[in-house]
């Protein structure tokens, strides 16, 4: 690891106490340990992190700058699905299942990242078991806002079409 690597590191190990999510109640060893394993990875504005169906073994965890998670739909379009910033995690699901990319992510202008291997974490079990803890937290969260978000849609669909009266107050 070069010097400017390893300050930036540092610099994010100062730093992630206050981004939550992935490094949420991790004490100074674990994070001491998952800097260890990291990369640095930084992507300019408009690059392809990865792509839909894809294979994967890298998840990254946003550190600075906007990234666009999307997939194509049945005509071929794009539909974004989410926009990512500091503190967000994604490419987990590679990681998780061992299966291909299921959404396409892109820099919206220039991001930092940092990877983390599955082969990096397999060597560290004791801090891979804390991951998961957080990454099945982050997963749970968005089923939850996803599961809300389709409700909402299919009640105003609803209302829309004239098949339910208003609702209750």
């Amino acid at each position: 690891m070069d010097a400017m690597t390893a300050k930036f590191l540092q610099q994010v190990l100062l730093n992630a106490a206050s981004m939550g999510g992935l490094f949420q109640d991790l004490d100074a060893e674990a994070l001491d340990a998952l800097i260890g394993v990291a990369e640095m990875a930084p992507f300019d504005g408009g690059t392809v992190v990865f792509e839909e169906g894809s294979a994967g073994d890298l998840m990254y965890v946003v550190v600075s700058g906007r990234l666009e998670v999307f997939r194509k739909d049945a005509l071929g379009g794009e539909v974004r699905l989410a926009v990512l910033g500091e503190g967000d995690v994604f490419g987990e699901i590679a990681i998780l299942e061992h299966v291909r990319r299921t959404a396409s992510v892109r820099a919206q202008g220039p991001s930092i990242t940092l990877a983390l291997s599955r082969q990096a974490l397999a060597q560290r079990p004791e801090l891979t078991l804390k991951l998961y803890r957080n990454i099945a937290r982050m997963l749970s969260r968005r089923l939850r806002l996803t599961t809300d978000e389709l409700l909402s849609y299919e009640t105003q669909a609803r209302l829309r079409a004239g098949g339910q009266q208003a609702l209750p107050d």
